[in-house]
Protein backbone atom coordinates (compact mmCIF):
# COMPACT_ATOMS: atom_id res chain seq x y z
CA UNK A 1 0.00 0.00 0.00
CA UNK A 2 1.23 3.63 -1.11
CA UNK A 3 0.30 6.33 1.75
CA UNK A 4 -1.07 9.52 -0.07
CA UNK A 5 -0.61 13.23 1.11
CA UNK A 6 -2.47 16.57 0.86
CA UNK A 7 -1.13 19.88 2.67
CA UNK A 8 -3.08 20.42 6.28
CA UNK A 9 -5.80 23.13 4.77
CA UNK A 10 -4.05 26.40 3.16
CA UNK A 11 -0.55 25.31 5.27
CA UNK A 12 1.79 24.29 3.45
CA UNK A 13 2.06 21.33 5.91
CA UNK A 14 1.74 17.75 4.06
CA UNK A 15 -0.20 15.01 6.62
CA UNK A 16 -1.48 11.39 5.42
CA UNK A 17 -4.67 10.87 4.23
CA UNK A 18 -5.04 8.60 6.51
CA UNK A 19 -4.72 9.56 9.66
CA UNK A 20 -4.57 7.28 12.93
CA UNK A 21 -7.24 7.85 15.78
CA UNK A 22 -6.11 7.44 19.11
CA UNK A 23 -8.95 7.42 21.39
CA UNK A 24 -9.16 4.06 22.60
CA UNK A 25 -5.33 4.33 22.99
CA UNK A 26 -4.67 3.99 26.82
CA UNK A 27 -8.15 2.62 28.07
CA UNK A 28 -9.60 -0.20 25.59
CA UNK A 29 -6.39 -0.31 23.94
CA UNK A 30 -2.94 -1.37 26.08
CA UNK A 31 -0.05 -0.02 25.71
CA UNK A 32 2.06 -2.79 23.96
CA UNK A 33 -0.81 -2.82 21.08
CA UNK A 34 -0.72 0.92 21.02
CA UNK A 35 3.20 1.22 20.34
CA UNK A 36 2.74 -1.33 17.65
CA UNK A 37 -0.32 -0.07 16.28
CA UNK A 38 1.80 3.33 16.53
CA UNK A 39 5.31 2.01 15.21
CA UNK A 40 3.36 0.07 11.62
CA UNK A 41 1.29 3.37 10.87
CA UNK A 42 4.89 5.08 11.20
CA UNK A 43 6.42 2.65 9.37
CA UNK A 44 3.78 2.42 6.51
CA UNK A 45 4.23 6.56 5.97
CA UNK A 46 1.34 7.90 8.14
CA UNK A 47 2.24 11.01 9.65
CA UNK A 48 -1.00 12.63 10.96
CA UNK A 49 -1.97 11.54 14.70
CA UNK A 50 -5.64 12.38 16.35
CA UNK A 51 -6.32 12.35 19.93
CA UNK A 52 -8.03 14.23 22.89
CA UNK A 53 -7.75 15.84 25.99
CA UNK A 54 -10.69 13.85 27.17
CA UNK A 55 -10.04 10.64 25.11
CA UNK A 56 -9.83 8.11 28.31
CA UNK A 57 -9.33 10.86 30.67
CA UNK A 58 -6.33 12.03 29.32
CA UNK A 59 -4.60 8.15 28.67
CA UNK A 60 -4.35 8.30 24.99
CA UNK A 61 -2.54 11.78 25.10
CA UNK A 62 -0.16 10.50 28.39
CA UNK A 63 0.62 7.55 25.95
CA UNK A 64 1.17 8.96 23.02
CA UNK A 65 3.07 11.41 24.99
CA UNK A 66 5.35 8.30 26.52
CA UNK A 67 5.80 6.27 22.60
CA UNK A 68 6.97 10.28 21.53
CA UNK A 69 9.67 10.11 24.18
CA UNK A 70 10.82 6.89 23.13
CA UNK A 71 11.09 7.41 19.30
CA UNK A 72 12.44 10.43 19.29
CA UNK A 73 14.22 10.12 15.78
CA UNK A 74 11.14 8.52 14.19
CA UNK A 75 8.55 10.91 15.61
CA UNK A 76 9.44 14.41 14.61
CA UNK A 77 7.89 14.16 12.09
CA UNK A 78 4.53 13.67 13.17
CA UNK A 79 1.84 15.80 13.04
CA UNK A 80 -0.30 15.06 16.24
CA UNK A 81 -3.54 16.60 16.16
CA UNK A 82 -5.47 17.48 19.83
CA UNK A 83 -8.90 18.95 20.72
CA UNK A 84 -10.49 20.61 23.69
CA UNK A 85 -13.80 21.62 24.25
CA UNK A 86 -15.55 18.83 26.72
CA UNK A 87 -15.65 18.80 30.46
CA UNK A 88 -12.51 17.03 32.02
CA UNK A 89 -13.08 18.19 35.72
CA UNK A 90 -16.01 18.42 38.10
CA UNK A 91 -15.75 22.40 38.17
CA UNK A 92 -17.70 24.81 36.21
CA UNK A 93 -15.29 26.19 34.16
CA UNK A 94 -13.59 22.37 33.11
CA UNK A 95 -15.45 22.66 29.67
CA UNK A 96 -15.86 24.73 27.23
CA UNK A 97 -14.17 27.17 24.58
CA UNK A 98 -13.71 29.73 27.20
CA UNK A 99 -10.09 31.84 27.56
CA UNK A 100 -10.09 29.61 30.98
CA UNK A 101 -10.77 26.32 30.35
CA UNK A 102 -8.82 26.85 26.61
CA UNK A 103 -5.61 27.52 28.59
CA UNK A 104 -6.23 24.91 31.48
CA UNK A 105 -6.86 22.67 28.92
CA UNK A 106 -3.95 23.85 26.11
CA UNK A 107 -1.33 23.39 29.28
CA UNK A 108 -2.07 20.19 30.13
CA UNK A 109 -2.49 18.38 26.33
CA UNK A 110 1.19 20.08 25.88
CA UNK A 111 2.32 18.61 29.19
CA UNK A 112 0.70 14.95 28.37
CA UNK A 113 2.43 14.88 25.23
CA UNK A 114 5.52 15.75 26.13
CA UNK A 115 5.97 18.86 23.10
CA UNK A 116 6.56 22.48 23.41
CA UNK A 117 3.60 23.02 20.82
CA UNK A 118 0.74 21.54 19.43
CA UNK A 119 0.73 20.80 15.58
CA UNK A 120 -3.09 21.02 15.33
CA UNK A 121 -5.47 22.46 17.95
CA UNK A 122 -8.72 21.76 17.42
CA UNK A 123 -11.88 23.01 18.86
CA UNK A 124 -13.52 20.02 19.68
CA UNK A 125 -17.26 21.13 19.53
CA UNK A 126 -19.61 24.32 19.12
CA UNK A 127 -20.05 26.23 22.75
CA UNK A 128 -23.24 28.19 22.54
CA UNK A 129 -21.88 29.71 26.20
CA UNK A 130 -18.86 31.22 25.10
CA UNK A 131 -18.52 34.29 22.45
CA UNK A 132 -16.57 33.38 19.23
CA UNK A 133 -14.18 36.18 19.86
CA UNK A 134 -12.49 34.71 22.99
CA UNK A 135 -12.50 32.04 21.61
CA UNK A 136 -10.38 33.03 18.98
CA UNK A 137 -8.58 35.52 20.71
CA UNK A 138 -7.21 32.69 22.88
CA UNK A 139 -6.23 30.77 19.83
CA UNK A 140 -4.38 33.67 18.63
CA UNK A 141 -2.55 34.42 21.33
CA UNK A 142 -1.56 30.68 21.74
CA UNK A 143 -0.49 30.68 18.28
CA UNK A 144 1.38 33.80 18.76
CA UNK A 145 2.98 32.19 22.11
CA UNK A 146 4.15 29.49 19.63
CA UNK A 147 1.80 26.80 21.62
CA UNK A 148 0.17 26.08 18.71
CA UNK A 149 0.86 25.90 14.85
CA UNK A 150 -2.12 25.43 13.17
CA UNK A 151 -6.33 25.95 14.74
CA UNK A 152 -9.12 23.73 13.43
CA UNK A 153 -12.65 22.82 14.10
CA UNK A 154 -14.26 19.36 14.78
CA UNK A 155 -17.85 18.50 14.90
CA UNK A 156 -19.37 22.16 13.79
CA UNK A 157 -22.04 22.37 11.75
CA UNK A 158 -22.15 24.64 8.44
CA UNK A 159 -23.72 27.63 10.14
CA UNK A 160 -21.19 27.60 13.29
CA UNK A 161 -18.17 27.00 10.65
CA UNK A 162 -19.01 29.89 8.79
CA UNK A 163 -20.20 32.20 11.89
CA UNK A 164 -16.65 31.25 13.29
CA UNK A 165 -14.75 32.05 9.46
CA UNK A 166 -16.78 34.91 9.13
CA UNK A 167 -15.85 36.21 13.04
CA UNK A 168 -12.26 35.48 12.22
CA UNK A 169 -12.03 37.52 9.19
CA UNK A 170 -13.73 40.52 10.80
CA UNK A 171 -11.16 39.98 13.85
CA UNK A 172 -8.24 40.06 11.20
CA UNK A 173 -9.54 42.67 9.21
CA UNK A 174 -9.94 45.13 12.60
CA UNK A 175 -6.73 44.18 13.83
CA UNK A 176 -4.84 45.82 10.64
CA UNK A 177 -6.83 48.86 10.25
CA UNK A 178 -5.48 49.35 13.48
CA UNK A 179 -2.32 48.53 13.15
CA UNK A 180 -2.08 49.93 9.98
CA UNK A 181 -2.78 53.63 11.72
CA UNK A 182 -0.03 53.20 14.28
CA UNK A 183 2.89 52.69 11.49
CA UNK A 184 5.36 55.58 11.43
CA UNK A 185 7.40 56.17 8.17
CA UNK A 186 10.29 56.92 8.17
CA UNK A 187 11.34 60.88 7.07
CA UNK A 188 10.94 61.39 3.70
CA UNK A 189 10.09 57.82 2.58
CA UNK A 190 6.62 57.91 0.75
CA UNK A 191 4.24 54.78 0.68
CA UNK A 192 3.84 54.66 -2.46
CA UNK A 193 5.80 52.15 -4.30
Amino acid sequence: MTMHYRKLGSSGVSVSTLTLGTMGFGTETPEDEAFAILDAFLEAGGNMIDTADVYGGGASEELLGRWRASRPDATSRLVVATKARFGTGTDVNDAGTSRAHLHRALNTSLRRLGVEAIDLYQMHGWDPLTPVEETLSFLDSAVRAGKIHYVGLSNFTGWQLQLTLSTARAMASRCRSRSSSNIALPAGRSNMR
